[in-house]
């Protein structure tokens, strides 16, 4: 299931976006915020996840692959993010503007994963092996969000936004 994030709101006029541009652009010229506002929210912005737990990135063949390795451009990406308790290995294949994910929890076990991205999110299952996949994900940052289906009532686990 995927989603538009710009469903539901309405063009806008170019005439509107113009002036839109002009009171931001007076606004933070003669009233910027005070810089404990902006403290604030960015202090705030590291709460969006406070109900996940976080899977780090841990290995990307894209970085991690020692300078002496022979690599083709045309191979898959490998990237392997870990929490506590699940590890989620990921290969990322590049299909031209559009990417092809498969990927592996371990230890193995279903889940409901959501992919997000910048076209918005597709939801899709790991089987009891812990595999899955997802095709035409758009190139741009992504991330996991992966809900176990053994304790549906536990912290799901989120990893890391990465650009693909």
């Amino acid at each position: 299931m995927t989603s538009d994030p710009s469903e539901g709101f309405d063009m806008v006029n170019p005439a509107d976006a113009q002036l839109l541009d002009e009171l931001r652009r007076a606004a933070s010229q003669f009233d910027p915020p005070p810089p404990a506002v902006v403290e604030a929210a960015r202090s705030s912005f590291t709460w969006r996840t406070i109900d996940a737990e976080l899977a780090a990135l841990v290995f990307d063949s894209g970085v991690d692959q020692p300078v002496t390795a022979l690599r083709g451009g045309e191979g898959p990406r490998l990237m392997t993010f870990s929490s506590s308790g699940l590890d989620i290995e990921v290969e990322v294949a590049n299909l031209g503007s559009r990417r092809q994910l498969v990927g592996q929890l371990v230890p193995p076990q279903a889940a409901d994963i959501e992919v997000r991205h910048a076209a918005g999110t597709t939801t899709i299952q790991a089987d009891q092996l812990g595999r899955f996949g997802a095709d035409a994900i758009g190139s741009g940052p992504v991330s996991l969000r992966c809900r176990l289906a053994a304790t549906p009532s536990a912290q799901p686990v989120v990893t890391e936004w990465v650009p693909l």
